[in-house]
C-alpha cells in the first residue's frame, strides 16, 4: 500500500540530487574538453571526425545546462520519474562523446595518449559515481559509455601493459557498480526512514486533531446534556418542595403532582435517548433481519403519531404498499418513529407523508418521510446530525425535543448498511430517505401487528425480584402488585435461594446485574436456575436488568437465551417484555408436551415431526422467535 508513496518520495529526492550536481558537472565537462583538446592538439588524428566528436560533446554539455535551467524554473512541467528519464538521456549524450573519443588516442602516434585519455575517463567515472550513483538508470547509462570503448580497445591492442590496464579498468568498472548498489540501497533506506517519519508525524497530527475534535464534541455533549438534565431536575425539586405547603389545596397538589410526572417523563425520555446513543456506540445493539410487510411497519408507527399530527391540524398520509423487505423491523421502527416525531414537531401546517419508492432499484427501494415544515438551511444540514443540535431552537426548549433523534437515526441507518439522505430548503419542508432491501413473501414468519396482549397476562403471576437496592425492590413490588402479581423481593442470591427452598416457585425472576459483595446478576441467575431445575421447574422466565452498556458476560447471557433490559426501564416496556417471555414459555411448554405425547405413541421419528409441525403452526422456529424476542427486548424504541 505504501510502495507508491515511498517510490515517489525517492524519485523526488533523486531529481533534487541529480540536478543539484549539474552546474558543477557543466564546468567539469568543459575542463575535460579543454584537457583532451590540449592533449591531442600537437597531432590531431582525423581532424574532421575529431572536430565533430568534440563539437557534439560541447553541444551535449550545453544541452545538459539547458535541462538543468528548465528543471529549476518549471519543476512541475513533468513528473519526477520523467525528469529522471530526461537526465538519463542527457547522460547518454554527454558521456558517449568522451568515451568514444578514446578511439583517437589509438589512432595517434603518441603511445602515452591511451593512458592519458583513460585516466581522464576514470576521473569522469568517479564523478558519475558521486553524482549519479543514487539512481540505477542514470548510472548504468553513463558508466558503460565512458569505460566500455576504452576496455575493448585496450584488450584489442594485444600488448601486455595495455591488456593489464584493460583488466584494471574492468575491475574498476565492477567495483564501482558494487559500491553504487550499496549507495542506492543506503539512499533508499534513508528516504524510506524519512517517509516513515513523515507519515508518523502526519498520523500523530491527525490523531491529535481527532482527539481534539472528540474532546470538543464531548465537552459540547456534556454541556448540552447537563443543561437538559438540570432543567427537569430543578423543576422537580421546586415542585416537590411545594407539596409540603400546608396551605395548598388538594387541586393545587394534584396539579403539582401532574407537573412532577411530566418532568419525570421528560427526564426519562432524555435518559433513554442518551442511552440509545451509548448502546449504538458500544455495539450492544445487534441487527436481526427478518422478512416482513412494510405496510405493517408503516401502520404501527402511523398509529403512534396520527393523534399528535391531528392535534396540530396536520394530515399524516401513509402510502399503501405491498412491498416485503428483509431488514430489522425493530431498528426500522425506531428510525421511522424519530423521523415522524421530528416531522410533527417542526411542521405547523400542511401534511406529512410516509411511503416507499422504488427509485429505479430492482433489489429494493427507499423509505421516505416528507413534511411541509420549516425546512433546514443548507449550511445546517450536516450539523443536525450532531448530538443536541436543533434547528430553530436556540433557547433549548425541552418541549421541542433534545436534538438526539437525528443522530440516533443516522447511526441506526449506518448500522443497517444504508445511507441517510436529506433534501430540504427553508420554508419548503424536508425529505429524509434511506434504502431497504427487498424480501421474500415466503420468508415471512409472523405479522408485526400481532398483539402480545393475546398471550398470558400478568394477573396471578409469581415474580421473584433480586436487587440490593431497597427502593428499587419496593418500586418493583408496588408496580407488579398493581398488575396482579405476587411479588417476593430478595437482596441477593442467598435470600433468593432461601425463598425457593421455602416453597416459592416463581413464574419469572427479575435480577439486577450489579449486586452487593462483588456478586453479579449472572451468578445469581445461574444459582436460581439451577435450584429451579433441580426442583423440576426449568421453564421459568428470567430477565436481567442492567445499566451497563457493554460486557462480555452480558453477551454470554444473551447467547444463553437470557434477555437483558437496559436501565431505565419504563413500566410499559417491562410489562411488554414479561408478557412476551411468558407467551414464549407457554409455546415451548406446549411443544414439549406434544413431543412427549406423540413420542409415547409413535416413536422418536414421529415426535420429531410433531415438534417441527408445532413450530410451523405458531409461525416460526424456536430460534427465530428467540432472536426476534432478543431484538425486541434490547432494541425496543423508547416511548
Amino acid at each position: 500500500m505504501r510502495a507508491d508513496p515511498i517510490q515517489r518520495a525517492i524519485d523526488e529526492d533523486l531529481v533534487r540530487v541529480l540536478y543539484a550536481q549539474d552546474p558543477i558537472a557543466f564546468f567539469s565537462h568543459w575542463f575535460s574538453i579543454a584537457v583532451l583538446i590540449a592533449i591531442y592538439w600537437p597531432a590531431i588524428p582525423s581532424p574532421r571526425l575529431f572536430a565533430a566528436c568534440f563539437g557534439f560533446y560541447a553541444v551535449a554539455n550545453f544541452g545538459s545546462l539547458a535541462l538543468w535551467i528548465c528543471n529549476r524554473r518549471c519543476p512541475q512541467l513533468v513528473s519526477p520519474r520523467d525528469w529522471i528519464y530526461l537526465h538519463a538521456l542527457r547522460g547518454v549524450l554527454l558521456y558517449s562523446a568522451p568515451g568514444i573519443a578514446v578511439w583517437f588516442a589509438f589512432q595517434s602516434a603518441q603511445t602515452d595518449l591511451p593512458l592519458l585519455h583513460t585516466v581522464m575517463l576514470v576521473t569522469l567515472a568517479a564523478g558519475v559515481f558521486m553524482s549519479n550513483g543514487f539512481d540505477l538508470l542514470n548510472f548504468s547509462t553513463a558508466i558503460p559509455f565512458l569505460l566500455f570503448p576504452s576496455i575493448v580497445l585496450l584488450f584489442g591492442s594485444h600488448t601486455f601493459d595495455r591488456t593489464l590496464l584493460a583488466i584494471v579498468i574492468a575491475f574498476f568498472f565492477c567495483a564501482i557498480n558494487v559500491y553504487a548498489m550499496s549507495y542506492r540501497k543506503l539512499f533508499r533506506q534513508v528516504v524510506q526512514a524519512r517517509v516513515d517519519q513523515q507519515y508518523l508525524a502526519e498520523s500523530l497530527a491527525a490523531q491529535k486533531h481527532v482527539a481534539e475534535e472528540a474532546s470538543l464534541a464531548k465537552t459540547r455533549f456534556f454541556a448540552a446534556a447537563s443543561h437538559d438534565l438540570r432543567q427537569p431536575l430543578h423543576a422537580i425539586g421546586l415542585l416537590a418542595a411545594s407539596l409540603n405547603d400546608a396551605a395548598a389545596t388538594p387541586a393545587q397538589h394534584a396539579k403539582t403532582a401532574e407537573h412532577i410526572v411530566y418532568n419525570v417523563e421528560a427526564l426519562n425520555q432524555l435518559f433513554n435517548q442518551v442511552l440509545d446513543l451509548a448502546r449504538l456506540e458500544s455495539g450492544v445493539t445487534q441487527v436481526i433481519r427478518l422478512h416482513f410487510r412494510l405496510s405493517e411497519l408503516f401502520e404501527r408507527v402511523g398509529s403512534q403519531y396520527r393523534p399528535q399530527a391531528a392535534a396540530k391540524g396536520l394530515a399524516l398520509r401513509i402510502a399503501p404498499t405491498t412491498m416485503v423487505v428483509h431488514d430489522d423491523p425493530v431498528l426500522l421502527e425506531r428510525v421511522l418513529s424519530n423521523l415522524l416525531s421530528n416531522a410533527v414537531r417542526y411542521t405547523e401546517d400542511g401534511a406529512i407523508w410516509l411511503g416507499f419508492r422504488r427509485a429505479g432499484r430492482l433489489d429494493g427501494g427507499f423509505v421516505e418521510v416528507r413534511d411541509s415544515g420549516i425546512g433546514i438551511p443548507a449550511d445546517e444540514q450536516e450539523a443536525i446530525f450532531e448530538e443536541f443540535y436543533q434547528v430553530a431552537n436556540p433557547q433549548r426548549d425541552a418541549r421541542q425535543g433534545h436534538g438526539l433523534g437525528l443522530p440516533t437515526v443516522k447511526r441506526l441507518i449506518d448500522m443497517l448498511g444504508g445511507e441517510l439522505q436529506l433534501r430540504s430548503a427553508p420554508g419548503r419542508g424536508s425529505v429524509f430517505r434511506f434504502p431497504v432491501q427487498a424480501g421474500e413473501v415466503g420468508g415471512i414468519v409472523a405479522s408485526l401487528n400481532e398483539a402480545v396482549a393475546g398471550g398470558p397476562s400478568a394477573q396471578g403471576r409469581r415474580v421473584l425480584c433480586i436487587d440490593d437496592d431497597p427502593s428499587i425492590l419496593e418500586g418493583l413490588s408496588s408496580l407488579l402488585g398493581r398488575w396482579g402479581c405476587a411479588v417476593l423481593g430478595a437482596r441477593d442470591e442467598v435470600e433468593a435461594l432461601t425463598a425457593l427452598a421455602g416453597g416459592f416457585v416463581p413464574d419469572a425472576v427479575l435480577c439486577d446485574y450489579q449486586l452487593a459483595n462483588h456478586r453479579t446478576g449472572a451468578q445469581a441467575l445461574t444459582a436460581v436456575r439451577g435450584a429451579l431445575a433441580n426442583a423440576g421447574h426449568d421453564n421459568v422466565v428470567t430477565l436481567l436488568i442492567t445499566g451497563d452498556m457493554a460486557s462480555a458476560e452480558l453477551a454470554a447471557l444473551a447467547l444463553q437465551g437470557i434477555p437483558v433490559l437496559h436501565k431505565p426501564v419504563t413500566p410499559a416496556r417491562l410489562r411488554r417484555t414479561l408478557e412476551m417471555l411468558w407467551q414464549q414459555a407457554e409455546l415451548d411448554k406446549g411443544r414439549a408436551a406434544s413431543a412427549v405425547k406423540l413420542g409415547q405413541g409413535g416413536g422418536a421419528e414421529e415426535a420429531d415431526g410433531a415438534g417441527s409441525a408445532a413450530a410451523t403452526e405458531v409461525g416460526a422456529s424456536p430460534g427465530t422467535i428467540a432472536a426476534g424476542l432478543q431484538s425486541q427486548v434490547q432494541g425496543q424504541p423508547q416511548k
